[in-house]
């Protein structure tokens, strides 16, 4: 009797476990990305790219049905299915198939990135080249948009530091596909998730549409933290003090972790104050937003 009730219980825990995965590809999702350019020109050339990623259609390929990924251009970029919460992404290139996310993962397990050029990402053109795998380090539920969702953390193997973060039913906080890296030009984050209507920010992000394109973005490149990661402390500089009149600091969920009136053309950064892991800051002068950059501390 005794076996039976445990069967029964088990049963009864992974049908309650598979019943409450929250799908990503959704046809009522849209993935606000910024894309951060950064062209090594003289002067350097900066600027941002909100990407608006949007699922829909049914698209027949081996037996199988894919959702077509949309962005700006409203053309189709690549080809998307989930199951048992995994996420695959079809190549047309290769006609093969390859896994974007695995929300199954958990704590020490490890994840191949694709490399091939042929398997690159959905979103922004580019593709993973530096970093083949990643390490789950902490999986938690933690309440974002309005649900309770599975959240698991990585660190790349390549010993860098540096950190990503995958949330069950939206993606990687770096945007819709895993690890904003873009070739070497350019990094990647989440800036707004919309789920029926409903608009979330991530990432310090007070807006869906960051896109800027003028003279004006090259004097941002002037407010520069250094050394960045941070390791012990770092100095966040301005161009001229009265510059920049506050500094708000948000970790990769959105929570405004530090906000600081500012009198002077530098803030320190100080490591200790903060937990490892992957942080924003945002800057403004009269409540106009001068500059979002995201740091690592380390």
């Amino acid at each position: 009797m005794k076996t039976k009730l445990l069967v029964l219980f088990l049963f009864i825990c992974c049908y309650s476990y598979t019943q409450s995965y929250i799908p990503m590809l959704e046809e009522d999702n849209i993935w606000s990305v910024d894309e951060y350019v950064n062209i090594l020109s003289n002067p350097p050339i900066m600027y941002t790219i909100t990407h608006q990623v949007t699922v829909s259609g049914d698209t027949i390929v081996d037996g199988k049905t894919y959702k077509r990924v949309f962005n700006n251009d409203g053309e189709t970029h690549c080809l998307v299915r989930e199951e048992n919460g995994i996420v695959y992404k079809y190549s047309v290139t290769s006609t093969n198939e390859v896994i974007l996310y695995d929300f199954t993962m958990e704590l020490g397990e490890t994840f191949t990135l694709p490399t091939d050029p042929d398997n690159q990402y959905c979103t922004t053109g580019g593709f993973n080249y530096f970093v083949p795998e990643i390490e789950v380090v902490d999986v938690s539920t933690q309440f974002i948009a309005g649900e309770d969702r599975k959240v698991i953390e990585f660190d790349f193997m390549i010993g860098n530091g540096i950190t990503e973060t995958w949330i069950e039913g939206i993606g990687s906080v770096l945007g819709f596909d895993p690890i904003g890296l873009t070739l070497d030009i350019s990094d990647t984050a989440l800036v707004c998730f919309t789920k029926n209507g409903i608009i979330y920010f991530f990432n310090g992000a007070t807006s869906c549409d960051n896109t800027t394109l003028g003279i004006d973005d090259l004097d941002r490149d002037q407010i520069i933290l250094y050394p960045n990661p941070v390791t012990s402390i770092s100095i966040l500089q301005f161009p001229s003090e009265g510059i920049v009149d506050l500094l708000k600091i948000y970790d990769v969920t959105g929570k405004l972790v530090k906000e600081e009136k500012v009198n002077k053309d530098y803030v320190l950064i100080d490591a200790m104050q903060y937990r490892s892991g992957l942080y924003f800051y945002q800057v403004f002068s009269e409540n106009k937003l001068l500059k979002t950059e995201k740091f690592i501390i380390k």
